[in-house]
């Protein structure tokens, strides 16, 4: 049986890729962290292409990687910045569940301690409060599934979208 694939998106350090990887082995799909697929296909780190090319190269190599990603019966943890393509996001929604992992920037500030070499498209310009407060709006936006994470164990989460995603209409077509 083949299934919608589910899409996370949310802020760097919420979990996609942790939450992504026990998802896709809850739900039988197959797991694809886009940066990960990045770093693969162009021989760079995040963090190196922001480098050496600028945000904006990145998030047009972001957008052409995603579309290569084949939305079958897949989790897929893309970067954060996922969001700012307007046309991207629509088309993702067509074609899967858009799950947000909600978390305060507290908890993403203390998950990311240390960790600021990360690749986040806009953090050279802006705080890390500046672009959380950009971006949670366009995330709620394009949601179909948003989770509260804070205060929930990874199983809790996993469990929680497991069962929405199998509830909603989107999750199983309907055949008329």
């Amino acid at each position: 049986m083949t299934g919608k694939s589910i899409i996370l998106i949310g802020m760097a350090g919420v979990g996609k890729s942790t939450i992504g990887v026990s998802l896709a082995r809850v739900l039988g799909f197959s797991f694809i962290d886009v940066d990960r697929y990045i770093e693969e296909k162009d021989g760079k780190t995040i963090q190196q292409i922001i480098d050496d090319h600028g945000d904006e190269a990145l998030l047009e190599l972001e957008k052409r990687r995603m579309h290569e990603v084949v939305l079958d019966s897949k989790v897929v943890a893309p970067g954060g910045s996922i969001i700012y393509h307007a046309d991207l996001m629509e088309y993702l929604k067509q074609s899967s569940v858009l799950v947000y992992l909600h978390d305060s920037l507290e908890n993403i500030e203390e998950k990311l301690a240390g960790e600021m070499e990360r690749g986040i498209v806009g953090l050279k310009d802006k705080s890390l409060r500046q672009i959380y407060e950009e971006r949670t709006p366009l995330y709620a936006r394009y949601a179909d599934i948003t989770i509260n994470c804070p205060g929930k164990s990874l199983a809790q989460i996993v469990e929680e979208i497991r069962r929405r995603y199998t509830e909603s209409d989107k999750s199983s077509p309907r055949r008329d």
